[in-house]
């Protein structure tokens, strides 16, 4: 089976689980999987036409070696059977000219599935429209431009049609909490303008809106039209804060590096923004770093000259003793 057949079955299982998941959360969670799966292999199989001929499918490989073609040219070869991973995909379509397509909203589908499984397990089927509707704008931005095929062709008339109907609603339920979130009398310019990346703390979920009727914040609280679960204006700020560093956030945890949110040393939460030296939720008179484990005051420690993890001395013997 080629990767683009691979790629419509595992939207088509997603669907079908999709279809299964209103009362079985294993199938919603599998849905999600497997439409993420089928959007990923999309993309690498632009990945693998574009790959030079006698390169071992370099450009989707992970681990490229040089070598010789047969006209004796270098040439950068694939090495091994592991693919690139999602950031690797967008970086390398973007440098080969693949345009039009909204790469924030395949990222955000990518954080989704990794939130369902690793920390939103309990809720996934209250986040499936929102897999849902990333996969329909997805496939209409890439297939027609990018793999010559309408969506239509692509996926047969069923199928296409199931995800149009799933769009609309979707898109409907989003037009609403974002105007409501709007309405909001938020502190910061910052805020007001990345509003559209709050999540509910529970299920991660696009689709939450400020309680009514609206308090003036810090006392403002949000409900998920989702799951139904409640979120404090302190934890909504955390999560704009999390969606507008998210690309940034991503590249530390997995290349290294200062990540660019912390937890404030007085207020405890994430809001501390590194670059500007101020947390969005104390606002004046913003503390310096804390721990990066409890928020509280810490001692840097060094060896060998080089800094290590910013955590006080009770976390840090606490890790030890792990």
């Amino acid at each position: 089976m080629s990767m683009l057949a691979n790629a419509v079955a595992s939207i088509r299982l997603g669907v079908e689980d999709f279809q299964a998941a209103e009362n079985d959360d294993a199938r919603a969670l599998s849905a999600i999987r497997n439409l993420t799966a089928g959007l990923l292999l999309l993309f690498k199989v632009k990945l693998q036409e574009l790959s030079p001929p006698g390169s071992k499918e370099a450009l989707l490989k992970q681990n490229v070696i040089p070598g010789l073609s047969s006209g004796g040219d270098p040439i950068w070869i694939g090495k091994g059977s592991k693919t690139v991973d999602v950031q690797s995909i967008i970086e390398r379509l973007k440098g080969l000219g693949v345009d039009n397509v909204d790469w924030a909203r395949l990222e955000a589908l990518t954080r989704l599935r990794n939130d369902v499984e690793h920390y939103f397990t309990p809720h996934p089927a209250s986040v499936l429209l929102e897999a849902m509707e990333a996969s329909f704008h997805l496939i209409q931005q890439f297939a027609p431009k990018h793999l010559k095929k309408s969506p239509l062709q692509l996926l047969g008339s069923n199928l296409w049609a199931f995800l149009i109907r799933q769009n609309a609603f979707y898109t409907h339920e989003l037009r609403i909490c974002q105007e409501a979130s709007k309405t909001v009398s938020w502190p910061l310019s910052l805020l007001a303008e990345s509003v559209e990346g709050l999540r509910c703390t529970s299920c991660n979920s696009e689709l939450i809106k400020p309680k009514e009727p609206i308090a003036q914040p810090p006392e403002t609280n949000f409900e998920c039209t989702s799951c139904g679960k409640m979120a404090t204006y302190q934890k909504a700020v955390e999560s704009i804060l999390v969606a507008r560093h998210y690309r940034d956030l991503y590249l530390a945890a997995t290349q290294g590096g200062e990540p660019p949110l912390e937890r404030c040393s007085k207020c405890k939460h994430r809001t501390y923004i590194v670059d500007e030296a101020f947390c969005a939720l104390c606002q004046e008179n913003s503390p310096e770093l804390g721990c990066i484990q409890c928020g509280g005051e810490f001692n840097v420690i060094y060896d060998n000259n080089a800094e290590l993890a910013r955590v006080c001395a009770h976390c840090r013997y606490v890790a030890e003793m792990d």
